[in-house]
């Protein structure tokens, strides 16, 4: 599995994320932005998995991260809603 990290538009993605992935037994943490991105509201969610975008809520997430060696490779970016 693969180390992802999650931006979103506002702390209301990050609430409804944190929720999903709870219900849903997926581990995850919540942390700041690392320094080297940038997003909306401040705060990220590190997750390890084999399809980030199933964790994707439409209006709400900003962009995905692959993290690897080389930093942090993007894989998607979403409008706001």
């Amino acid at each position: 599995m693969a180390h992802y990290i999650l931006l979103f538009h506002s702390t209301l993605g990050v609430v409804q994320t944190r929720r999903t992935l709870q219900a849903a037994g997926e581990p995850f943490t919540v942390a700041d932005i690392p320094r080297a991105l940038r997003g909306g509201c401040g705060l990220c969610i590190h997750l390890e998995c084999e399809r980030p975008e199933r964790w994707v809520l439409p209006g709400l997430t900003e962009s995905i991260y692959r993290v690897d060696v080389d930093g942090y490779q993007p894989v998607a970016r979403y409008p706001a809603g």
